[in-house]
């Protein structure tokens, strides 16, 4: 059995890139599309994101609950847009008129559309971030962070949240195994199937995670972490020419959004 969730190793050019320029292109492509909200940058923001996956070789490993959940989540957004998004043309009503009452909640162009663009911004930053966890060394990260004079003991925490992340998705699976084979069922169909779940699910994770960070706290304890300021690393982070080109691509991209905003570039209807 093995995590869907974490670094996978490679040696694509995403994978050789330096880890802070990727953490600083996904910051900018959230911060980007809260800019500027459009549909159609936003869809092919979404496009490059699933063709650097190509590139990459990282396969999108989504479980049918995980891909459940993100479609639920998205439609949910989507429908929630409409009902508060009232300008624009009117297509129809949800409410239609009744005697003296109605017609009432109408469904608009600009709500369908902004509908759209909140669902398509939530897959994007999802995928986005699934991509960087993916391609990205969380040791070579905590080194480049601490070239910008971050401690490292907060790296190590990043370090740690990454690690981890694979590891708990694991054992999700397992506890899931687990449920099913005593005849429990995981699904989350009503508020009272929510309350189970949790109680079966999430707190054997708890007591897992804090038998493994009692374990974590002795070890790091026994090593001697935290007796000196400065951090030796066995493997460190590099800076190429094409990282360069890369964060000008980035900076290009942020001012490509501003721009657009403010409306003194149209590129996108």
């Amino acid at each position: 059995m093995r995590s869907g969730i974490g670094y996978a190793p490679g040696d694509s050019v995403l994978h050789r890139m330096n880890p802070l320029l990727k953490l600083t292109g996904l910051l900018s492509l959230t911060l980007g599309i809260m800019i500027f909200p459009n549909l159609v940058f936003s869809a092919i923001l979404l496009l490059i994101i699933l063709i650097f996956f190509l590139i990459a070789r990282v396969q999108l490993k989504l479980s049918k609950g995980r891909t459940k959940f993100l479609l639920i989540f998205s439609i949910l957004m989507f429908i929630v847009q409409i009902l508060v998004a009232p300008n624009g043309i009117i297509f129809f009503f949800l409410v239609p008129q009744i005697g003296t009452l109605g017609p009432l909640i109408p469904v608009t162009s600009f709500g369908v559309e902004r509908g759209f663009i909140i669902s398509i911004r939530f897959l994007l930053i999802v995928l986005s971030s699934m991509l960087f966890v993916s391609i990205t060394d969380p040791t070579l990260l905590a080194h480049s962070l601490s070239q910008f004079r971050i401690p490292y003991r907060y790296t190590f925490a990043i370090i740690l949240a990454l690690r981890f992340l694979p590891l708990f998705d694991l054992e999700n699976q397992i506890v899931r195994m687990a449920q099913k084979s005593r005849g429990l069922s995981s699904d989350v169909g009503s508020i009272r199937k929510i309350i189970r779940t949790v109680r079966y699910t999430f707190f054997p994770l708890i007591v897992s995670a804090l038998s493994r960070v009692d374990v974590l706290a002795m070890s790091m304890d026994g090593r001697g972490f935290g007796f000196s300021h400065q951090r030796a690393y066995v493997r460190k982070s590099e800076w190429r020419l094409t990282d360069f080109l890369v964060g000008i691509g980035i900076i290009a991209y942020l001012v490509l959004c501003i721009l657009s905003a403010l409306g003194i570039v149209s590129y996108f209807p």
